[in-house]
């Protein structure tokens, strides 16, 4: 064969490369085009602005409007996560320090979508101060496989997401804006967007649930409850929503500072007299450390009458919240993260006005002392929170709820239940994507010896310890099918209202007379009256909390 010969058959493979190839997928939102890109099997279209920046002037503003484009937006990448203090470990792959440029959204479809699926909307967790929609634990790989479509985004955080200065309150009030919760704000505009634009993908306007862990969680319950996002999603999951009670804007509640007062104290620390000095101060200089929220130097969200009108187990129980099938569950260490700064149980039991006889009755003979006490306030924020709110549905909308204990097999003796974020990755099907499990093995001894140094390492390190980091193992044949049951069982949600999935035990609808609840374990699949005796001790004081300070440095 001559050399031309060899050159020509060279060209004609290339081309036949590039014609094989397969062509970027292009969707045509209000805003302009976007072009896409395939991964995992799925279209994933990437930091598409669902607001304008809220910066300058807009910065402790409500979201407004997203630009329009020309051309084509290349949607291939993820965008900067919002502004928020670094925590190694937990802070990977964040892009931080972040950027006040973040009101974006990701959308995630199957490769072929077709039209009207269900949509599923996540919203992240993080206590309002860390975290973003580009971690990788949110990599929808089985939710997409089920079926639907996903959308991540980014809402603000820390105090440029939740803050309320007296002149603050003043502005919005001569503009006739909500004031204060501006991510909670996000998170409704993002839920507008998504009604707007999600048939573009594929997906059913009139189909969408929110779900969220966490602070997400909380958030979810929030919305259930907010006349603001009434119309905008159709279903609900709350993935480990603890229920603090929430502070007053400018009243003090429950022994807590109002928000105002709190705002000041920023204002001094930052140097700043004027809301306009606040918004002339460089970014960084407003991020609120690790420490202070550690120190409860952030307020969180709060009432201001509009967008958040109170908590929601009374709420609930009164039958305010929205009339949409709801799924919450918790975890069998979800106080995990509660364990840094927990009080001792004397502490404890006067902080909570309870019997410090029944405590140690109840919670005595806890084979790791040294989480006792985050136990029972897992009992009251998770447990306890997980029962009522379910029950609560009961004549308002199916109402389910489910116990989430699974660990990898070889880190399973380390810990005493599943912590805070672990069920996550076998939601999403991202289980691949995290730290994975020792090869042999974690002994059972001195749990608390690891907890304590875990410990040591926040607070003197301020690294989050890779034990509080979901760890999988990815070619553990439980592992997989844990995602397989979650995901199809979240996506069977989605699509229909009802959990329950072929082949797996049935998932009944929650009430507190029967107590049963969907249990994701090794062993049995359904669990009976959780903890009872020590769950209807804390939700008795749940239902009638005089007095807590949890809200002001334990929001999740």
């Amino acid at each position: 064969m001559n050399m031309k010969k060899i050159y020509a058959l060279i060209l004609s493979l290339a081309a036949f490369g590039i014609a094989a190839k397969e062509a970027p997928p292009v969707v045509q939102i209000d805003s302009g085009q976007l072009q896409g890109a395939y991964e995992y099997n799925m279209q994933a279209f990437k930091n598409i602005p669902y607001a304008a920046p809220p910066v300058g002037e807009l910065r402790w503003r409500p979201p407004q409007p997203a630009a329009k484009w020309s051309g084509i937006r290349d949607a291939t990448a993820f965008g900067d996560s919002c502004p928020q203090p670094y925590v190694k470990n937990l802070s990977t792959g964040l892009s931080l320090p972040g950027n006040e440029d973040c009101l974006k959204l990701n959308v995630f479809a199957p490769k072929k979508a077709g039209k009207n699926l269900p949509v599923m909307v996540w919203i992240h967790g993080g206590g309002l101060l860390v975290d973003g929609a580009r971690d990788a634990q949110f990599t929808p790989i089985n939710l997409i496989k089920n079926g639907v479509i996903v959308v991540t985004f980014d809402y603000r955080l820390g105090t440029f997401g939740y803050f309320a200065s007296k002149e603050l309150i003043e502005e919005a009030k001569a503009k006739g804006e909500p004031v204060g919760n501006y991510g909670t704000m996000d998170q409704i505009a993002a839920l507008k967007w998504v009604k707007n634009n999600i048939a573009a993908f594929g997906g059913d306007p009139n189909n969408v649930t929110i779900f969220g862990e966490s602070a997400g969680g909380r958030s979810v319950t929030w919305l259930m409850v907010s006349d603001a996002a009434r119309g905008l999603f159709h279903k609900a999951i709350a993935e480990s929503a603890q229920q603090s009670p929430l502070r007053g804007m400018t009243e003090k509640r429950l022994g807590m500072a109002p928000e105002t007062e709190i705002d000041a104290k920023y204002m001094e620390a930052v140097g700043a007299k004027s809301l306009k000095e606040l918004r002339s101060m460089p970014t960084q200089k407003l991020v609120l450390t690790a420490s202070n929220f550690e120190e409860g130097e952030f307020g969180g969200p709060f009432i201001d009458g509009h967008i958040l009108k109170g908590d929601p187990i009374p709420l609930f129980a009164a039958g305010k919240q929205a009339k949409v099938p709801f799924m919450i569950g918790t975890n069998s260490w979800d106080s995990s993260f509660l364990v840094p700064g927990q009080p001792s149980m004397a502490h404890l039991s006067k902080m909570l006005h309870e019997n410090p006889e029944i405590l140690a009755k109840l919670y005595g003979n806890t084979k790791d002392q040294c989480i006792a006490s985050s136990d029972a306030l897992g009992d009251m924020l998770y447990r306890g929170s997980t029962k009522l709110l379910a029950d609560s549905m009961n004549g308002i909308a199916p109402g389910y709820a489910y116990y989430f204990d699974y660990l990898t097999h070889n880190i399973r003796p380390a810990y005493p239940g599943v912590p805070h974020t672990f069920e996550i990755s076998y939601v999403f099907g991202s289980y691949g994507l995290m730290p994975q499990a020792p090869k042999t093995p974690e002994s059972a001894t001195d749990q608390c010896a690891r907890i304590e140094k875990a410990i040591v390492d926040l607070k003197q390190k301020g690294i989050w310890s890779k034990y509080w980091y979901p760890i999988t193992d990815k070619n553990n044949p439980q592992d997989i099918a844990m995602s397989e049951k979650m995901s199809a069982s979240w996506a069977a949600f989605a699509r229909t209202g009802n959990p329950n999935v072929a082949g797996q035990a049935n998932w009944p609808i929650y009430s507190l007379k029967s107590d049963v609840m969907r249990y994701f374990s090794t062993d049995k699949e359904t669990i009976t009256d959780l903890l009872k005796e020590r769950v209807d001790y804390q939700m008795l004081h749940l239902r009638d909390r005089k007095s807590t300070r949890l809200n002001s440095s334990h929001t999740d």
